[in-house]
């Protein structure tokens, strides 16, 4: 048995009330999302400054070591010395750590092969 058919007011009663309950759903989920992105996107601007602090670290570093170079170099006038080339923009940052260790094994083979030199006596 069925009961007596819903009049248009009650209808119309029940749709805004469904509506009301997604909108209040959607609002919920839309606030859990902003949520969630804002410490996605903390945790991307923390990423975002090591990744600067550790950028400008390897430059300085790099700038000091050529700059020792030239002055490990100064005397040999038969050597061509060219300015310090340009970052490797192709470079992985998970490479970075193994690019700076290269950088200092060089330099320090060429203070090696300098300090030897000298022990020798130039020819």
């Amino acid at each position: 048995m069925t009961g007596p058919p819903l009049s248009a007011a009650r209808r119309y009663q029940e749709i805004t009330a469904g509506m009301n309950d997604a909108v209040e759903r959607i609002r919920r989920e839309d606030a859990e999302r902003a949520r969630r992105l804002r410490g996605e996107l903390i945790e991307l601007s923390e990423e975002m400054e090591a990744a600067a602090n550790r950028e400008a670290l390897t430059v300085l570093g790099v700038a000091l070591r050529w700059e020792a170079a030239l002055e490990l170099l100064w005397n040999e006038h038969w050597m061509t010395l060219s300015p310090l080339p340009k970052p490797d923009r192709d470079a992985l940052p998970h490479d970075v750590d193994y690019l700076d260790a290269v950088v200092e094994q060089r330099f320090e083979a060429l203070r090696e092969a300098i300090r030897r030199r000298s022990l020798l006596g130039r020819r």
